[in-house]
């Protein structure tokens, strides 16, 4: 217990400082998760991290991180070029290494960049163009309902929420989650207001709570498909990268999805 409590809070710090100071030190910390992400996924699946699939799949992903929607002032023609050549090399490099590393796994190498890099590049494009305020927004709804479903569902959980992919969760706690992150999210809007509209912080504080509560499930399937307890270990006590950020890679690319409606 005390070890996780010791790198929650070493790990606070290291993600809230660059957050907070933004640049270059926001821009190389999320590059350092993005990397760290994409390997620990190959990991999940046995991919050697020091592979040309390896090589390749970070590359993408951290050209996926840097350009796109919210950054057009970095996308151009070139970096399109530049995807389309990484994953032309993925698919020959299961001839060139007589399907030692087949197409089943150039597949997962590149849905492993574009999950990766498209979810921390709407978490880093957020930063740039919304400002801290929405960041801290979006944050705090998620921690809210990380621990309302912790909390209800430890107090009130009696149906299974995903049985099989997820023992623990239940749908009492989905349930306190989501109310726990409109109760802050609500109560933080009245200081610093995302949105315009007090309807749309509701349907944002709706989406991110579901949204984060289905990246968790998601993580929790892969590691259940391929047999792991965490998709880590950089985190003493609380795992890898992806156990810590799941939630994070859904919901930053909802609310894009949101802002693009609305």
């Amino acid at each position: 217990m005390k070890l996780r409590v010791l790198t929650a809070i070493v790990g606070l710090v290291v993600l809230l400082v660059p957050l907070i100071i933004g640049g270059p030190a926001f821009s190389i910390l999320v590059a350092a998760m993005t990397i760290v992400g994409v390997l620990e996924l190959l990991r999940m699946n046995q991919i050697p991290m020091i592979s040309l699939p390896a090589l390749l799949g970070v590359s993408a992903s951290l050209v996926l991180l840097f350009t796109g929607p919210g950054l057009e002032r970095f996308a151009n023609e070139s970096t399109l070029a530049l995807l389309i050549v990484i994953f032309i090399l993925l698919l020959l490099v299961t001839f060139f290494t007589n399907n030692r590393y087949h197409f089943g796994i150039a597949a997962f190498v590149a849905f492993s960049a574009l999950y990766v890099g498209m979810g921390f590049h709407f978490f880093y494009a957020a930063r740039v163009d919304m400002g801290l305020e929405y960041i801290f927004f979006v944050l705090l709804a998620i921690w809210a309902t990380d621990t309302g479903a912790y909390l209800f569902g430890k107090r009130f959980g009696r149906n299974k929420l995903s049985p099989n992919v997820s023992p623990n969760k239940t749908i009492e706690g989905a349930l306190g989650g989501l109310v726990l992150a409109l109760v802050v999210g609500i109560i933080f809007s009245f200081i610093w207001p995302p949105y315009d509209m007090p309807l749309i912080t509701i349907i944002a504080l709706i989406v991110i709570s579901i949204a984060a509560q289905c990246g968790d499930l998601v993580e929790s399937a892969f590691k259940r498909y391929y047999q792991v307890k965490d998709s880590g270990k950089i985190l003493p006590g609380h795992g890898g990268v992806l156990d810590r950020f799941d939630s994070l890679l859904f919901v930053f690319p909802l609310l894009y999805v949101l802002t693009v409606i609305f």
